[in-house]
């Protein structure tokens, strides 16, 4: 999901900030309680976890109560951002849907991700997604737009423009499909930071690249029919440096962020408190905002429950200890560094998966930063004292093994996507285009997989699924298909019925595929249609009622197939 680092590579981004319009309601925040559903949170996931066997639901992290109470309140699903959900997803037989199992609406560009809120007392739910220009919250029910704020000038953007937009990107000569392909990719900058959170009082969280945080909500407390209200917004104190790239939160109620230049932040809710440290390795100055290739930490991170949190940079990944009162990179804390492989210099393009918990192997899982990218292991917590290191790699490294697609033939395959796990499972998606036009650079191959998979010539192949051996503590490949093309998707995991669901491609139209978690082979696929159903990029997410549903280029898809 982290190819905004590339959408840098290739547009330099204008000097300045765009400051945010101001909301239609600007309320004090009410702080003197604390998370007034506490009391309640995790009733659903909770229910949703029992239902599965116990086997499965020790695979997956302990619940953090602190964030929404929903099926997608964070991005890649949890704190521990493994991509997979104790819930079951959709199980059918290879069809085209129809129009009326399809919702589409139209949010305004780059309405990437999104979160789904908790219950509200009256039974509602609402969506929460921040885009290249607007703010919007959607009613969950009828997936009706319930209000907009403009984050910016509006320039017009309105579906009729999406819809011309979409046919210039499909029809015309070939170099200006990839030109106007191209601009779509680079609104995507625009849209700022694109990890947002809601907690457990649906609070919906935003960053921005100058450092603030704001903090949305209801209008109307309690009331999800409301208007928007901007609650908060909070500049992050120096000495901190940096865009807001990802969110999380503590398992003790903290909002944790981190900064493209290197720093972790803890702030308590009411933001009286801020905590803040620089990580190791991290360069002195700021990088040159200037250039293209800005950002030593380029993806969100990870959280575990004993406030272990885990960052990849451009040649580190970090384990960083939050105490409940502070910082700590000291070893005696459990705290880390270690080099991976990076010989393409542009670092991991993955958010660290976390794997194992309870009694199981703890590890953290990337892809690294080669042309032939490798899913790496790191130990996570004490590293084995009769552990010995792998040829040529630091000693937390647990294993490191090439995704190839287990085949000779592929000497580049890159992933922009995290790595989805669940259990001891570790899958990755191929998304290098085979072929590029001879006058494209290779530092845009992103936006042929992006927007113009649909074409055979750029079309990706193959899906490849890892597991750690914790008896004789080997990484090895579990199985792969080639015959599923991936080309941008976010993939998720329904441990309720081990299913896997990524967006793909077949003969010229998007689809959605869903495979066996155990075996690769092919449970079902969807066929949905044109470039209105692009999952450019975007994670899938499953809602509280089993439905898939994620962004698109210009709008959100819900897929809502009948009996």
């Amino acid at each position: 999901m982290d190819f905004m680092r590339i959408i840098k590579m290739i547009w330099n981004l204008s000097a300045g900030t765009t400051t945010p319009a101001k909301s239609k309601t600007e309320s004090k925040p009410d702080y003197t309680r604390s998370f007034a559903t506490l009391s309640k949170a995790g009733t659903f996931l909770t229910s949703m976890a029992l239902s599965i066997s116990i086997a499965s639901a020790n695979l997956l992290p302990p619940e953090n109560p602190f964030l929404a109470d929903s099926t997608y309140p964070i991005t890649h699903v949890t704190s521990a951002q493994q991509g997979a959900i104790a819930i079951k997803g959709p199980e059918d037989r290879n069809r085209r849907l129809s129009d009326a199992e399809k919702e589409y609406i139209y949010t305004g560009p780059s309405h990437l991700i999104f979160s789904i809120s908790g219950q509200y007392d009256n039974g509602k739910r609402v969506i929460w997604s921040a885009g290249s220009d607007r703010l919007i919250k959607q009613d969950y029910d009828s997936f009706e737009v319930l209000d907009t704020l403009m984050l910016r000038e509006d320039e017009g953007w309105d579906e009729a423009w999406s819809e011309e937009r979409m046919k210039k990107v499909a029809n015309g000569w070939e170099p200006f499909r990839v030109y106007n392909a191209l601009q779509e990719m680079m609104r995507f900058a625009e849209a700022g930071a694109i990890y947002p959170m809601m907690d457990a009082d649906n609070n919906f969280y935003l960053g921005s690249t100058d450092g603030t945080i704001a903090v949305y909500s209801d209008s109307v407390e309690g009331d999800p029919s409301s208007q928007i209200s901007l609650k908060h917004r909070y500049q992050i104190k120096e000495p901190v440096t940096g865009k807001v790239n990802g969110f999380n939160i503590s398992y003790d109620g903290y909002i944790i962020a981190v900064t493209d230049d290197g720093w972790l932040v803890a702030m308590s809710r009411d933001f009286k408190e801020q905590f803040q440290l620089k990580l190791e390795g991290a360069p002195n100055t700021s990088d040159n905002k200037e250039d293209p290739l800005n950002g030593w930490v380029r993806n969100s991170f990870s959280m575990d429950s004993n406030g272990m949190t885990y960052v990849v940079s451009t040649d580190y990944m970090h384990g960083v200890k939050w105490t409940g009162k502070g910082w700590s990179q000291n070893v005696k804390d459990g705290a880390w560094i270690a080099p991976y492989s990076n010989t393409k210099g542009r670092g991991s393009g993955a958010t660290p998966s976390l794997m194992g918990f309870g009694d199981e192997d703890k590890l953290v899982a990337i892809t690294d930063g080669d042309d032939l990218m490798n899913l790496t292991l790191f130990w996570r917590e004490e590293i084995p004292s009769d552990w010995k290191a792998l040829p040529g790699e630091d000693r937390r490294v647990a294993g490191k093994i090439a995704a190839n697609m287990a085949r000779e033939d592929l000497k580049k395959v890159q992933s922009e996507q995290s790595v989805a796990v669940y259990g001891y499972g570790a899958v990755i998606v191929n998304n290098e285009p085979p072929s590029m036009p001879f006058y494209a650079p290779e530092i845009i191959a992103p936006v042929f997989v992006g927007l113009l998979a649909t074409e055979e010539k750029f079309q990706p192949f193959g899906i490849q699924k890892f597991v750690w051996n914790p008896e004789n503590r080997t990484l090895s490949q579990e199985w792969v298909n080639n015959d599923i093309s991936s080309p941008n998707s976010v993939p998720v995991i329904a441990a309720y019925n081990d299913v896997i669901y990524t967006g793909g491609v077949r003969n010229g139209e998007w689809t959605l595929e869903a495979l066996d978690w155990n075996t690769g082979k092919e449970k079902f696929h969807w066929v949905l249609g044109d470039n209105k159903f692009n999952t450019n990029f975007s994670p899938l997410a499953i809602d509280p009622q089993g439905r898939i549903t994620y962004g698109t280029t210009w709008g959100r898809v819900r897929l809502n197939p009948k009996p």
